[in-house]
């Protein structure tokens, strides 16, 4: 593949990715389930567990989509000590979070 071709599949991507984005996100049964979770984490973080991850990463994806990173950064600060740093989805939230950046 030469330098042309990349560039090619490069902005296809780029074109597909965007138009990914706009499409409106439909949870599925068990994303529901991890949410009503994370609902209840949102009100009591310190009771979080290992076991909550999953909640927590499909709360913070939500989040994330609608641009609530204060919230995330909020929540993030209140989970017991070591929890995000467990789990890759987290830490990259919290990351980029702290980094500003949005979800486009």
């Amino acid at each position: 593949m030469n330098g042309q071709d990349v560039a090619a599949t490069l902005r296809k991507i780029a074109a597909l990715r965007s138009l990914l984005v706009r499409l409106p996100h439909l949870e599925t049964p068990v994303e529901a389930e991890r949410l009503r979770r994370f609902d209840t984490l949102v009100r009591s973080p310190r009771s979080a567990r290992i076991r909550d991850i999953d909640a927590l990463a499909a709360g913070w994806a939500r989040w994330w989509r609608t641009g609530q990173t204060r919230q995330l950064l909020a929540m993030a600060e209140s989970l017991p000590e070591g929890l995000v740093a467990l789990d890759r989805r987290l830490a990259m939230y919290r990351e980029a979070a702290r980094a500003g950046t949005g979800p486009d």
